[in-house]
């Protein structure tokens, strides 16, 4: 595959923060959007197989990467950022969010964002139950500490809801130093992510067009909270990955482009 441009960015969201993207290739616009604990680097292997036909924005979103932080935090906030980097892609921009920024981009289409589709990879949403619920305070508690490698052993137990076999392999993998370094920011997040159980059936009435991305051995409440959307968006459709979990699009980003393109307007 041919070596792809990445050119780096700035653009100002509402508050004045500043939000950094990355962007690549040419072609009809997508935005993606990383999720907890990571930053848009890690989207990078999908986005060189998308940028072939299309032109890529990965933006950072606040207090990591490319992108500066401010005090006020809220879901609002990651909302107002997402509609900052597609008014620079323009009109007819698709919208692609991974895990937390799949709420995020959730909530920016629920609150005005106009775009073409929007790809949703396993939102957390809180369908049946509390995403984070009491195992927050067990959280920030270890963060608080400076015990990152805790807060996501804690992470892993009640949020990720993975065996402590699948822990150790996540553990012991190249993702781990990431987020264990990035563990102060999932705090305030996962608060937000237990305040949309009052968006839920918001974020289901959406009309536009919809791809759900599922890893078929992903953790059950992630599965179930697709599988809760699929049910009820009046334009979706769902892909799942044979064999894959919540991370795909690092263990598999070919298959996952390929499902992106596929349904994505060229």
């Amino acid at each position: 595959m041919e070596t792809q441009v990445i050119t780096e960015h700035a653009v100002q969201s509402t508050d004045g923060t500043s939000i950094g993207y990355r962007t690549l290739g040419s072609g009809s616009p997508i935005v993606l959007v990383h999720g907890s604990i990571s930053t848009g680097e890690q989207w990078l292997p999908v986005a060189g197989q998308l940028a072939a036909s299309h032109t890529v924005y990965i933006m950072d979103r606040r207090g990591r990467g490319l992108s500066a932080d401010a005090a006020e935090y809220s879901l609002d906030t990651e909302s107002d950022d997402i509609k900052a980097v597609l008014a620079v892609a323009g009109e007819g921009s698709a919208l692609l969010g991974h895990s937390y920024g799949a709420i995020c981009a959730l909530e920016a289409v629920r609150t005005g964002a106009s775009v073409s589709s929007l790809v949703l990879y396993e939102p957390p949403l809180p369908v049946d139950a509390p995403t984070a619920g009491a195992a927050l305070g067990l959280y920030a508690a270890a963060v608080e500490a400076g015990d990152g490698d805790k807060a996501m052993r804690v992470a892993a137990e009640h949020f990720l809801r993975i065996s402590p076999e699948d822990t150790e392999a996540l553990a012991s993998s190249p993702l781990w130093a990431g987020m264990v370094a990035l563990s102060p920011t999932w705090t305030r997040e996962l608060a937000e992510i237990d305040k949309t159980d009052v968006l839920v059936q918001r974020y289901s009435e959406t009309d536009v067009p919809t791809l759900l991305l599922v890893g078929e051995v992903s953790p059950v409440h992630l599965v179930g909270a697709s599988r809760h959307l699929r049910d009820r968006l009046a334009n979706g459709t769902e892909n799942v990955f044979p064999g894959q979990n919540h991370f795909a699009h690092v263990i598999d980003p070919v298959s996952v482009a390929e499902a992106i393109n596929a349904f994505l307007p060229r």
